[in-house]
């Protein structure tokens, strides 16, 4: 009983997620008008600007996968051009970091229900008053708010994921290449199966949280993770026009390649992210590793590839 009431609370956490990422992307779709464009076309105007919207907007939003699902559906609806939309997609590769930083920052106890309670009730009411004429905005923070509910519903279900599967985790651990192939598998088919990339990033920094966790098998299941994460922009651009498919194309390109360049230099990757905590030998400082592993891939990642958007 206690089990099924776990994963009904689990599944229920992320369906708020999810349904939260999808209102909040399809009011702003909705409300996107001329100033809209404008505004996009200002920030957008060159590739450094691009990669900073998208980072900031995922940064707000706490989700790469709705950021680059609303940035195929602006370039099919030829409100952003493919050029424009591939620095915004490398921004938010790096703006989806920052949730697990939030997480080590606050330690799992950020309230965030307490901020977006308010915005859900603002974006109800912006819907219920008709005569305002702001159903998609109302609609759009609506999304905002259940969006953080489910992060903050998640939040409390991660510890005891983290030890129901510390064991099954542990038969991959310390076996070289098969840790290293199997830990990108997991965690690229737990981002699928959960369409995002940042909750199950912000799972396995909570495991090492609370149990013992191999630091190159989790790290592997990171680097899954990026993989992973492109699921929302593959399917955004079923049915779309070209170029909007060419946008989800480069968002996949973009990850799986930086990934092999991550898994071919693997050990000097990881030496490098710990030499930033020199002071702490393994197994000390596991989850601020992963923090930080995931931004530097990010980062790296997006500014090597950035002079090539053309």
């Amino acid at each position: 009983m206690k089990v099924t009431a776990f994963v009904l609370q689990f599944v229920g956490s992320v369906a708020f997620l999810l349904y939260g990422m999808k209102m909040m992307s399809d009011g702003i779709q909705k409300s996107a008008g001329q100033s809209l464009r404008n505004l996009l076309g200002m920030m957008t105007g060159n590739r450094i600007f691009a990669a900073l919207t998208g980072l900031l907007i995922t940064m707000i939003i706490q989700s790469s996968g709705a950021t680059t699902v609303m940035v195929v559906s602006f370039v099919n609806a030829g409100i952003l051009t493919l050029t424009q939309s591939i620095g915004v997609i490398f921004g938010a590769n790096i703006g989806t970091t920052v949730t697990a930083w939030l997480v080590l920052l606050f330690k799992l106890k950020f309230e965030m229900a307490v901020f977006a309670v308010p915005v859900f009730g603002v974006g109800f009411l912006l819907t219920f008053v008709k005569r305002l004429h702001k159903e998609a905005v109302g609609e759009a923070l609506m999304g905002f708010g259940l969006l953080f509910i489910g992060l903050d519903f998640l939040s409390s279900d991660l510890p005891e994921l983290s030890k129901s599967q510390s064991g099954f985790l542990a038969f991959f651990a310390g076996r070289g290449a098969l840790s290293l192939f199997a830990g990108i598998a997991i965690g690229l088919l737990a981002t699928v199966a959960v369409h995002s990339s940042s909750a199950i990033t912000v799972v396995i920094v909570t495991m090492g949280s609370n149990s013992p966790l191999d630091w190159e098998f989790a790290a592997a299941m990171v680097l899954g993770c990026n993989v992973g994460s492109t699921i929302d922009a593959v399917l955004a651009a079923v049915g779309t026009k070209v170029n909007a498919r060419r946008a989800a194309l480069v968002h996949v390109l973009f990850n799986i390649t930086g990934t092999v360049l991550a898994v071919l230099f693997f050990h000097p990757f990881l030496s490098f992210v710990d030499s930033f905590f020199s002071g702490y030998p393994l197994p000390q400082k596991i989850p601020e590793r992963l923090a930080t592993l995931h931004t530097v891939f990010n980062a790296a990642a997006a500014l090597l590839f950035l002079p090539f958007v053309r």
